[in-house]
């Protein structure tokens, strides 16, 4: 970072330092004071950004006001509202771990904040930086609907009269013992054993047989049927 950027963002870091009592002020340090009372102050949209490979006496502030110099694409100010920054550092030192967490009004501004932190040079080093999800919450990605009649099963369906016994419907990879269930429309999920079952219960079977409910079917999620025995 060009040393003057660097003296800039010093000066705006200490403005916002001075004006964290006055009333109306959110700064790094008045933030401070709402991250003891926990996070329930802030909106269900607020994510939260990491910040990797920091110089190590980097403080919220300084951080604060690097964020809010972030500029787009388009060169203009990215404006995303800074809740809480957060500069994990070591309980028996006190010193600074090397990396951080902003949290900005939504996962839009999140994204934007990563984008134009990742790969970037601050304060002498070259920062990484991704938007952190909650643990078990993965990015959702919209995925484009699939006929399953287009789906492989390696000829499944087509050679399941004749197979022998259930494990010769195992010699099958179980993606295509799962396409083949999604083609008849039974439940597609689970493992070899659990999908091996279902296509044997219908062996031999035509749809309108299969599908009829009282055939033993099991309505599921989704409106799929579990080829359970009864």
């Amino acid at each position: 970072m060009p040393i003057a950027r660097q003296q800039t963002l010093r000066a705006l870091a200490c403005l916002a330092a001075a004006s964290a009592f006055a009333p109306t002020a959110l700064s790094g340090r008045r933030l401070g004071a709402l991250r003891a009372q926990g996070d329930d102050q802030y909106p269900a949209t607020a994510t939260d950004v990491f910040v990797g490979n920091l110089r190590y006496g980097t403080d919220e502030d300084l951080l604060e006001a690097y964020v809010k110099s972030l500029r787009g694409p388009d060169g203009g100010y990215l404006d995303a509202e800074v809740l809480k920054v957060t500069v994990p550092r070591d309980e028996e030192t006190g010193k600074e771990r090397g990396y951080a967490f902003v949290k900005v009004l939504n996962a839009e501004q999140a994204a934007g904040v990563a984008d134009g932190l990742d790969g970037e040079e601050f304060d002498g080093r070259v920062l990484n930086s991704n938007v952190k999800y909650p643990k078990g919450k993965k990015r959702w990605v919209e995925k484009e609907a699939v006929d399953p009649a287009t789906l492989d099963d390696g000829g499944l369906l087509e050679s399941l009269d004749s197979l022998e016994d259930v494990y010769a419907v195992q010699g099958f990879d179980l993606q295509y013992l799962r396409n083949a269930c999604k083609k008849v429309g039974i439940k597609a999920g689970g493992d070899m054993e659990q999908c091996s079952a279902r296509l044997w219960k219908i062996k031999g079977l035509s749809p309108d047989v299969y599908l009829d409910p009282s055939f033993g079917l099991v309505p599921t999620r989704g409106g799929k049927r579990n080829a359970g025995f009864r």
